[in-house]
Protein backbone atom coordinates (compact mmCIF):
# COMPACT_ATOMS: atom_id res chain seq x y z
CA UNK A 1 0.00 0.00 0.00
CA UNK A 2 1.65 3.19 -1.17
CA UNK A 3 -0.39 5.98 0.37
CA UNK A 4 0.87 9.48 0.93
CA UNK A 5 -0.76 11.34 3.82
CA UNK A 6 -0.16 14.70 2.15
CA UNK A 7 -2.33 13.60 -0.81
CA UNK A 8 -5.36 12.72 1.30
CA UNK A 9 -5.11 14.67 4.56
CA UNK A 10 -7.71 17.14 3.25
CA UNK A 11 -10.29 14.32 3.46
CA UNK A 12 -9.85 14.27 7.23
CA UNK A 13 -9.75 18.00 7.92
CA UNK A 14 -12.22 18.49 10.78
CA UNK A 15 -15.05 20.79 9.77
CA UNK A 16 -17.75 19.49 12.08
CA UNK A 17 -18.99 16.45 10.19
CA UNK A 18 -18.06 12.79 10.37
CA UNK A 19 -16.76 10.54 7.61
CA UNK A 20 -18.89 7.54 6.68
CA UNK A 21 -17.71 4.12 5.55
CA UNK A 22 -20.28 2.22 3.48
CA UNK A 23 -20.68 -1.31 2.22
CA UNK A 24 -23.68 -1.42 -0.10
CA UNK A 25 -25.97 -4.14 -1.42
CA UNK A 26 -25.68 -6.41 1.59
CA UNK A 27 -27.97 -9.20 2.76
CA UNK A 28 -28.60 -10.83 6.13
CA UNK A 29 -25.81 -13.32 5.39
CA UNK A 30 -23.35 -10.42 5.04
CA UNK A 31 -24.43 -8.99 8.39
CA UNK A 32 -23.88 -12.40 10.01
CA UNK A 33 -20.36 -12.65 8.55
CA UNK A 34 -19.60 -9.06 9.59
CA UNK A 35 -20.85 -9.39 13.16
CA UNK A 36 -19.09 -12.72 13.70
CA UNK A 37 -15.84 -11.28 12.33
CA UNK A 38 -16.03 -8.10 14.40
CA UNK A 39 -16.86 -10.02 17.58
CA UNK A 40 -13.91 -12.38 17.05
CA UNK A 41 -11.27 -9.92 15.87
CA UNK A 42 -11.91 -6.45 17.26
CA UNK A 43 -12.34 -4.61 20.55
CA UNK A 44 -16.10 -3.86 20.56
CA UNK A 45 -18.54 -1.92 22.72
CA UNK A 46 -22.20 -2.57 21.91
CA UNK A 47 -25.43 -1.28 23.39
CA UNK A 48 -27.93 1.57 23.46
CA UNK A 49 -25.01 3.86 24.28
CA UNK A 50 -21.30 3.21 24.56
CA UNK A 51 -21.11 4.31 28.19
CA UNK A 52 -24.34 2.87 29.57
CA UNK A 53 -25.10 -0.87 29.73
CA UNK A 54 -22.77 -1.78 26.90
CA UNK A 55 -21.19 -5.19 26.36
CA UNK A 56 -18.12 -6.31 24.43
CA UNK A 57 -19.92 -8.35 21.74
CA UNK A 58 -22.55 -7.40 19.17
CA UNK A 59 -25.77 -9.35 19.76
CA UNK A 60 -26.24 -10.85 16.30
CA UNK A 61 -29.68 -12.34 17.00
CA UNK A 62 -30.97 -8.99 18.29
CA UNK A 63 -29.70 -7.15 15.20
CA UNK A 64 -31.25 -9.66 12.78
CA UNK A 65 -34.53 -9.44 14.70
CA UNK A 66 -34.27 -5.62 14.70
CA UNK A 67 -33.99 -5.60 10.90
CA UNK A 68 -37.14 -7.69 10.52
CA UNK A 69 -39.14 -5.93 13.25
CA UNK A 70 -42.23 -4.18 11.92
CA UNK A 71 -43.42 -2.78 15.25
CA UNK A 72 -40.70 -0.11 15.51
CA UNK A 73 -40.65 -0.83 19.24
CA UNK A 74 -37.19 -2.37 19.47
CA UNK A 75 -34.45 -0.23 20.96
CA UNK A 76 -31.89 1.17 18.54
CA UNK A 77 -28.37 0.08 19.34
CA UNK A 78 -24.95 0.81 17.94
CA UNK A 79 -21.47 -0.60 18.24
CA UNK A 80 -18.06 0.99 18.45
CA UNK A 81 -14.91 -0.68 17.23
CA UNK A 82 -11.66 0.48 18.82
CA UNK A 83 -8.41 0.22 16.89
CA UNK A 84 -5.58 1.91 18.76
CA UNK A 85 -6.83 5.47 19.36
CA UNK A 86 -9.44 5.37 16.58
CA UNK A 87 -13.11 4.69 17.29
CA UNK A 88 -15.20 3.42 14.37
CA UNK A 89 -18.97 3.47 15.01
CA UNK A 90 -21.24 0.88 13.41
CA UNK A 91 -24.88 1.78 12.86
CA UNK A 92 -27.75 -0.60 12.18
CA UNK A 93 -29.81 1.77 10.02
CA UNK A 94 -30.60 -0.63 7.17
CA UNK A 95 -30.30 -4.32 6.43
CA UNK A 96 -29.30 -3.42 2.85
CA UNK A 97 -26.20 -1.38 3.65
CA UNK A 98 -23.56 -1.37 6.34
CA UNK A 99 -22.62 2.06 7.65
CA UNK A 100 -19.73 2.96 9.90
CA UNK A 101 -18.60 6.45 10.82
CA UNK A 102 -15.37 7.95 12.09
CA UNK A 103 -14.43 11.31 13.54
CA UNK A 104 -11.89 12.92 11.19
CA UNK A 105 -10.18 14.52 14.21
CA UNK A 106 -8.87 11.03 15.06
CA UNK A 107 -7.10 10.62 11.69
CA UNK A 108 -3.93 12.71 11.81
CA UNK A 109 -1.11 10.79 10.16
CA UNK A 110 -0.10 8.18 7.64
CA UNK A 111 -0.27 5.58 10.44
CA UNK A 112 -3.91 6.53 11.18
CA UNK A 113 -4.70 6.46 7.46
CA UNK A 114 -3.19 2.98 7.15
CA UNK A 115 -5.30 1.86 10.12
CA UNK A 116 -8.50 3.03 8.39
CA UNK A 117 -7.47 1.58 5.02
CA UNK A 118 -6.54 -1.68 6.77
CA UNK A 119 -9.97 -1.83 8.41
CA UNK A 120 -11.71 -1.10 5.09
CA UNK A 121 -9.58 -3.75 3.37
CA UNK A 122 -10.47 -6.28 6.08
CA UNK A 123 -14.19 -5.57 5.62
CA UNK A 124 -13.84 -5.85 1.84
CA UNK A 125 -12.02 -9.16 2.16
CA UNK A 126 -14.50 -10.87 4.49
CA UNK A 127 -17.58 -9.61 2.62
CA UNK A 128 -16.12 -9.75 -0.90
CA UNK A 129 -17.49 -6.27 -1.58
CA UNK A 130 -16.24 -2.78 -2.32
CA UNK A 131 -15.95 -0.48 0.71
CA UNK A 132 -16.08 3.31 0.37
CA UNK A 133 -15.28 6.23 2.65
CA UNK A 134 -17.36 9.37 2.06
CA UNK A 135 -18.28 12.65 3.62
CA UNK A 136 -21.11 12.37 6.15
CA UNK A 137 -24.33 11.36 4.41
CA UNK A 138 -22.69 11.49 0.96
CA UNK A 139 -22.87 7.80 0.07
CA UNK A 140 -22.73 8.45 -3.67
CA UNK A 141 -19.39 10.30 -3.65
CA UNK A 142 -16.50 8.06 -2.62
CA UNK A 143 -13.38 9.80 -1.34
CA UNK A 144 -11.58 6.49 -0.76
CA UNK A 145 -12.52 3.16 -2.35
CA UNK A 146 -11.13 -0.21 -1.27
CA UNK A 147 -11.82 -3.48 -3.07
CA UNK A 148 -9.81 -6.42 -1.77
CA UNK A 149 -10.88 -8.76 -4.60
CA UNK A 150 -9.53 -6.51 -7.34
CA UNK A 151 -6.59 -5.30 -5.19
CA UNK A 152 -7.86 -1.73 -5.62
CA UNK A 153 -7.35 1.28 -3.36
CA UNK A 154 -8.44 4.55 -4.93
CA UNK A 155 -8.58 7.98 -3.35
CA UNK A 156 -9.57 11.44 -4.49
CA UNK A 157 -6.78 13.99 -4.35
CA UNK A 158 -7.29 17.71 -3.96
CA UNK A 159 -5.54 19.75 -6.63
Amino acid sequence: MNLNWSDVNWIFEPEGSLRDIYIKNVRAEDWIVLIDHLNQNYNIRYGPSIEKNSINKIDKEYILQYFSDETAEMETKSASIFIDKIMINLHFFSDEEIEFDIDPKEINSNIDLKTIIGFMNDMSQILKKEVILTGEGESEYALITVDYGSKKILFVTKK
